[in-house]
């Protein structure tokens, strides 16, 4: 992540990555917004249901759009991709 993202969105999450060409003004909702897109990436230690650390495999993308606070009085989101697993 860069710093300056960092800085601007307060994340603390150093497993989220940005893309910064991939910073877009749309119309959500009827109004324009800024959508940044980031992606999560990680791989788990172990199932945080079970406990088991032994067969966790990716299993795809999930995508997420989060609200985020206006940035230059336009609404903002993160659009998030997240990997899932599978165990």
């Amino acid at each position: 992540m860069s710093n300056i993202t960092e800085i601007l969105l307060q994340l603390k999450d150093k497993n989220i990555t940005f893309d910064h060409e991939n910073i877009s003004e749309c119309v959500i909702r009827h109004k324009k917004s800024l959508v940044l897109y980031g992606k999560l990436t990680y791989t788990p230690d172990c199932c945080p249901n079970c406990h088991a650390t032994n067969g966790i495999v990716k299993n795809g993308t999930r995508q997420s759009q989060l609200s985020l606070c206006q940035i230059s009085g336009l609404n903002a989101y993160l659009s998030l991709t997240k990997t899932t697993f599978l165990l």
